[in-house]
């Protein structure tokens, strides 16, 4: 017998819901990654976004491209682009690009055909699943804001993951 999982949609859209509630003025991101987390990918993103979600997260560009091929507009950021991965597509989707040196800032960059590239620099806080190092984060800064003032891309966000995946110290 084959196991399967019925997955309530509606549930989804109403959890997302109960989340916007307690955090009003948060943007908040539904992360749809690895196929919805076996869910459906854009069956789970338009649930959370129905919810309120007002952004959506996936690991890989060819998820952020599926997500925008089913018609969704939402903001979207995939955090791990492919080294040597063709980026232009996702940039003329206006998908967010996760960087985190500043040679994947480059290859952003290099990427670009008239319309500027979204990013968000990643930064390593503790738990060492990539993202710029302290050392390294004024460098990363400063290549972006140099990149930026040009018009090649946008800055939209910074971020990471958590520091601790099991609790904390």
């Amino acid at each position: 017998m084959r196991s399967s999982a019925r997955i309530d949609l509606d549930a989804i859209t109403s959890n997302v819901q109960v989340l916007r509630e307690h955090a009003p003025g948060a943007g908040l991101m539904a992360v749809v990654k690895a196929d919805g987390y076996g869910h459906g990918l854009v069956p789970s993103a338009r649930a959370a976004v129905a919810g309120g979600a007002a952004w959506l997260g996936v690991a890989f560009l060819e998820e952020a491209l599926a997500l925008r091929a089913a018609g969704l507009e939402v903001p979207v950021l995939a955090w791990l682009p492919t080294p040597g991965e063709d980026l232009a597509p996702a940039v003329a989707a206006g998908v967010d690009i996760g960087v985190y040196d500043v040679a994947a800032l480059d290859r952003v960059v290099a990427a670009v055909d008239g319309v500027p590239a979204r990013v968000q620099l990643k930064v390593d806080t503790g738990l060492s699943r990539g993202g710029a190092t302290p050392a390294d984060w004024p460098d990363l800064c400063a290549a972006a804001a140099r990149r930026e003032a040009t018009g090649a891309l946008t800055v939209t966000g910074v971020w990471s993951h958590v520091a601790f995946a099991d609790g904390g110290p």
